[in-house]
């Protein structure tokens, strides 16, 4: 029987006790000075932006310290594309706490993706002044910032002295955190100090921490190429090959240049091929087809390839030396100054450069200029050699093929003994290299053409025999076409 108010009923003798109503209870009321930053934080990894919104109109009056509401506000304000009032909700973050590196960071970011990289350098030099810890994003902004304002600087001194101090900070990066772009922008600017070694060793460290990185094997590839270790860049492009089963143009370029140096040049042209159909806008793909043209001695192919390279890329030094030299080869030696005159413009310390212009003017006819250019080649061939002897480099770039053809070119205007001194050059500059058998026949002849010119002109007193009159009588052709560009 059941009794209204009581929370028991009695059925046939037993007591029953009655469940309670009470199911549900209210919700505690949340104090108003609670701190809600672990809520907003999660909304905000979430990328729930209303939420965040709505919680921070809520909390911002009433909050006891608004600093964290701020910053989030400008982080989805960022996100947003509203940029100024993002800078304007960190700057009130910073207001409140001065101390927090991490709003400077996001200053400096929203500045950077603004570009106002002169005001984002600033803020992230600050934010290093205030750090009490090394921070490798504030290193790597710091270095991406200066390589770009060196990019940019008209001033030569300057722009060097801000890409070194660039490669240090992302020095500091690299040895203070795992960013994988700050390995990928240490390795370019050691590329373009030309310290290929360093950068594959940089890029080679890079990949611990993404072993199957396909643009980093690229890289390594490409960079083993400038250092002329063909096989390993082989084997990196292989390692590409395994991972993508297809190469990209970067790669497949590479991977065409060492079969072209393995003189597999119709292999080289296929590989070429596919870059061709999928992005022909390359200057260095037509610059590599022309010289494979070349090498099967088309020469109309090859100067059409080598003038679609400059025209893509007007500035390409290497496309402009190549073709110079086709033209020479293919005798259109007018064709050849022009081209070479913009090489030298490009730059006017490439020995190699000189030594082809003087034997343009010489075929040109104009042999007192001829004798200027040789001798300008020669000078620079004798002052790069100097340098890297000062420096202690071991086996740095030599021209011994200047020194020849100025040695034949004294021969022929009959100035024998600048003849005999600049053979003497090539044989000092020529010693424990590996010289092609055109390189080794020419300087024979010469030196047997000398010893009987000479004779009469006390330079040389070797006996004459009858075969070295007869090859003084013979014509001694200037060596152009064995040149190899090396640049």
């Amino acid at each position: 029987m059941y009794e209204a108010g009581s929370e028991q009923i009695n059925c046939n003798g037993a007591v029953i006790e009655l469940p309670s109503l009470l199911v549900v209870k209210t919700a505690p009321k949340m104090p108003s000075d609670a701190n809600i930053d672990w809520l907003l934080h999660i909304y905000f990894t979430r990328r729930e932006f209303e939420r965040c919104r709505r919680l921070i109109e809520r909390e911002l009056n009433r909050h006891l310290n608004a600093e964290y509401l701020y910053f989030v506000k400008g982080l989805i304000d960022r996100e947003d594309g509203n940029n100024i009032e993002a800078l304007r909700n960190l700057q009130k973050a910073v207001e409140l706490n001065s101390k927090n590196i991490e709003t400077y960071k996001e200053i400096g970011r929203t500045l950077y993706s603004m570009g106002r990289f002169g005001q984002a350098l600033s803020v992230f030099r600050e934010a290093e002044q205030q750090s009490p810890r090394k921070d490798h994003e504030i290193y790597h902004y710091l270095g991406e910032l200066l390589y770009r304002a060196a990019a940019t600087q008209p001033q030569l001194e300057v722009a060097r002295q801000q890409q070194a101090e660039a490669r240090g900070y992302f020095e500091l990066a690299v040895q203070t955190g795992k960013k994988l772009e700050s390995y990928v922008r240490l390795g370019e600017l050691y590329r373009k100090d030309k310290d290929y070694q360093k950068a594959i060793d940089v890029l080679e460290a890079c990949l611990h921490l993404t072993p199957e990185n396909a643009e980093v094997l690229t890289e390594i590839s490409v960079l083993y190429l400038k250092i002329n270790e063909t096989q390993k860049a082989y084997d990196r492009l292989a390692e590409v090959v395994n991972i993508e089963r297809k190469c990209t143009p970067k790669g497949l370029l590479a991977l065409g240049a060492i079969l072209q140096s393995r003189n597999d040049v119709d292999g080289a042209l296929g590989k070429y091929g596919q870059i061709a159909d999928a992005e022909p806008e390359i200057a260095e793909l037509w610059n590599n087809i022309g010289l494979c043209f070349f090498k099967k001695q088309k020469f109309i192919v090859a100067v059409s390839s080598l003038r679609k390279s400059v025209w893509i890329s007007p500035l390409n030094y290497n496309a402009l030396y190549n073709l110079s030299l086709i033209y020479i080869a293919s005798e259109q030696y007018a064709s050849a100054f022009h081209t070479l005159a913009a090489a030298i413009n490009l730059r006017k310390d490439n020995a190699e450069c000189y030594m082809l212009l003087g034997l343009c003017l010489r075929k040109l006819d104009d042999t007192e200029n001829a004798f200027v250019a040789f001798e300008r080649a020669c000078s620079l061939a004798q002052g790069q050699q100097g340098q890297q002897g000062q420096q202690g480099q071991q086996g740095g770039m030599r021209h011994p093929l200047v020194f020849l053809n100025f040695a034949l070119f004294c021969y022929e205007t009959g100035r024998l003994a600048l003849a005999t001194e600049h053979y003497n050059r090539f044989m000092v500059h020529a010693q424990d290299l590996l010289l092609p058998t055109e390189y080794k026949f020419q300087a024979t002849k010469l030196k047997s053409l000398l010893r009987i010119s000479s004779h009469s002109h006390g330079i040389l007193a070797d006996d004459q025999t009858a075969a070295q009159k007869e090859e003084e009588e013979d014509e001694l052709p200037l060596e152009v076409n064995a040149v190899v560009s090396q640049n």
